[in-house]
């Protein structure tokens, strides 16, 4: 009898246990999308899509495929996209060329590469001119398909473009690229890790925190990282593993599938192929690929187009995006497991090293509605992209800035804070001294609690501050004598200048950084060109609001800069005894290093698009 109730028990435990598997079982959704672009990879285009297609076809598979302005033009790609049966969605990959450029009669950025920042992105161009190649792309779409398409996509679409589009053609999704620190030397880095999302208005990277900011429209993640070696390395995800030397096959393919169909109560993953390659290239792993997806479409995983995932999502989440949680061992098989957390207000990634058998927090990002794309209004002038959200913790920019605790803590989430509980918690001073952060102590518990700062202009802080004309006027040596008779008083009025918020929050991280001289360019720009509504402070070279939003002393320095040979500026910068560089790029305008990082003995330890700040190691 007692083997009995034993066994009743136990089958009553296992049915409870399954009833409550069955009960949060997640609706999961793979997303197949395909750029389509011609470029100098491309032979045959027409023949490349063709192939790519056959291999979605076999498997009677949706797809999304996003055309090019270039893929559009050609006649022969056309009629291949054409014959695509009814479940496939057409949709359009905002990428610039020089045909596109010259057609919407916009000046190319002939950068000397195709795929530069400056080049092949609408963040590039000025705000009148990415209105100009979206209106000419999207009037040539109508002209071939007879209306205009749900959904979009490019490695980044700046938050501009973004809202223009929604607005004008009512757009539903758009394809972004995961995060990644330097990959192709495009920087996407801060966004919730690897899941879709509503973005901000004003920041494509950032999720909105509420309705009103909300752009209502999808962002959906391509070629999802790993969540652990992902972190450092794009090469570990759907669309790069066969570069990886420790992968290299399709397995790890379907354990980042079984991975992230099981993360939410509503997981999706993209998968996909750029149809710019040799024909023959769909052969191999792509085909392989599709076969997976077969497989998980025949156990019920559903396989949507990118407009039809947003009406899922929206069906689900009609507010605001939820948050996310994801916890996993390795798909590598070593002793570390990983953790992210995703919120409207912050994403946290963690490790536990089972070896060293300690926690290290890796990642703390700050989201708020204030926050505004660094190309939102000003054209990118560099071949690189630096899309970085706020950080408090960035340990692949800086690896120092890892926060290790150990592993009897407890880390407990919350949609605005987090908690961490145990013995002997120390908190690093860079967490201590960091204006985004409020600590709440108490005998073995820290809560972390943000505080976005609040900015008195959209673009960033405004300050008031002289004129060049003033400043160079107070340096006259007959200034007093012409204030004594009567003129120049004129000069003692002061204007509104614009400090970005890229500089603000570079200064805040600076701010947590140890005590030591800045050494900042003495250097103003006079011809210097802008698009925002105020002039930028640093062109005018009034860079005690370094000091002010930093708290460190700051040295005013040109002859480092300005010296021929290495050891003229290692003699020259010894004598500064500065702690820190720091540097101002804005627009056109960009402060370099003189020489080699390792010339001068420094180490990069924080940037973004209107920043950088180098420590001396």
């Amino acid at each position: 009898m007692k083997k009995i109730a034993l066994f009743l028990l136990i089958s009553y435990l296992f049915f409870i246990s399954a009833t409550d598997i069955l009960a949060q079982e997640t609706e999961k959704y793979i997303t197949i999308v395909n750029p389509v672009r011609i470029s100098r990879y491309t032979k045959t285009p027409a023949l490349s899509l063709r192939n790519e297609y056959s291999i979605i076809n076999k498997y009677s598979l949706p797809a999304t495929w996003l055309l090019t302005y270039d893929a559009l033009n050609n006649k022969e790609v056309v009629d291949e996209v054409r014959r695509m049966d009814k479940y496939q969605e057409i949709g359009i990959f905002l990428e610039i060329t020089e045909n596109f450029a010259i057609d919407s009669g916009i000046e190319y950025h002939n950068s000397g590469s195709w795929h530069h920042a400056n080049s092949v992105f609408l963040s590039g161009y000025t705000q009148e001119e990415r209105k100009i190649l979206i209106d000419k792309v999207f009037e040539k779409y109508k002209e071939i398909f007879g209306n205009y398409p749900k959904s979009i996509g490019s490695w980044w679409t700046d938050g501009y473009s973004l809202s223009y589009i929604k607005e004008k053609y009512g757009i539903v999704a758009n394809l972004v690229c995961s995060d990644q620190f330097s990959t192709d030397n495009y920087k996407l880095w801060g966004q919730p890790w690897q899941v879709s999302y509503y973005p901000s208005k004003t920041h494509p990277a950032a999720p909105a925190s509420d309705i009103e900011n909300k752009l209502d429209l999808i962002n959906i993640q391509w070629a999802s990282r790993d969540p652990l070696n992902g972190y450092n390395s794009s090469l570990y995800s759907t669309q790069d593993y066969l570069v990886a030397k420790d992968i290299q096959n399709i397995n790890f393919f379907k354990r980042l599938l079984d991975l992230y169909l099981n993360t939410n109560n509503l997981s999706q993953i993209t998968v996909g192929l750029e149809a710019d390659l040799d024909p023959s290239g769909y052969a191999g792993e792509f085909t392989k690929q599709i076969e997976v997806v077969k497989e998980y479409s025949d156990k019920g995983v559903n396989i949507v187009t990118m407009s039809k995932f947003y009406d899922k999502y929206k069906e689900n989440y009609p507010e605001i995006s939820p948050t996310s949680q994801l916890k996993s061992k390795d798909l590598l098989g070593s002793e570390t497991e990983s953790g992210w957390y995703n919120s409207s207000f912050y994403r946290l990634h963690y490790t536990l090293d089972l070896i060293k058998n300690i926690i290290q927090i890796k990642d703390i990002r700050i989201y708020n509605e204030k926050l505004i794309d660094p190309y939102f209004v000003s054209p990118n002038n560099e071949f690189n992209l630096s899309i970085n959200i706020p950080s408090v913790i960035d340990s692949v920019q800086n690896p120092e800035d890892a926060w290790i605790l150990p592993m009897s803590s407890e880390i407990i989430t919350n949609n605005n804070s987090f908690v961490i509980k145990g013995d002997n918690i120390k908190i690093p001073n860079k967490i201590k001294n960091n204006p985004l952060v409020e600590l709440i102590i108490s005998k073995n518990e820290v809560e972390i609690k943000f505080k976005p700062i609040i900015f008195n202009s959209n673009e960033g802080e405004i300050v008031k501050g002289f004129t060049s004309e003033a400043l160079h006027f107070f340096k006259t040596k007959t200034s007093i004598l012409k204030l004594v008779t009567g003129n120049g008083w004129n000069y003692f009025n002061k204007i509104d200048y614009l400090i970005p918020q890229g500089e603000i929050y570079a200064l805040s991280y600076l701010k947590s950084l140890p005590q030591g001289k800045v050494m900042v360019f003495d250097n103003e720009c006079l011809q210097c060109s802008w698009h925002t509504e105020n002039k930028p402070i640093v062109f005018a070279n009034l860079k005690n609001y370094v000091k002010k939003y930093s708290g460190h002393p700051i040295v005013y320095n040109s002859s480092v800069f300005e010296t021929k040979t290495i050891k003229e500026a290692q003699k020259e910068f010894k004598k500064v005894n500065a702690k820190y560089f720091y540097l101002v790029k804005f627009e056109e305008y960009k402060e370099k290093l003189p020489f080699s990082p390792g010339d001068l003995g420094i180490k990069k330890v924080y940037s973004n698009a209107n920043a950088e700040i180098w420590e001396v190691e």
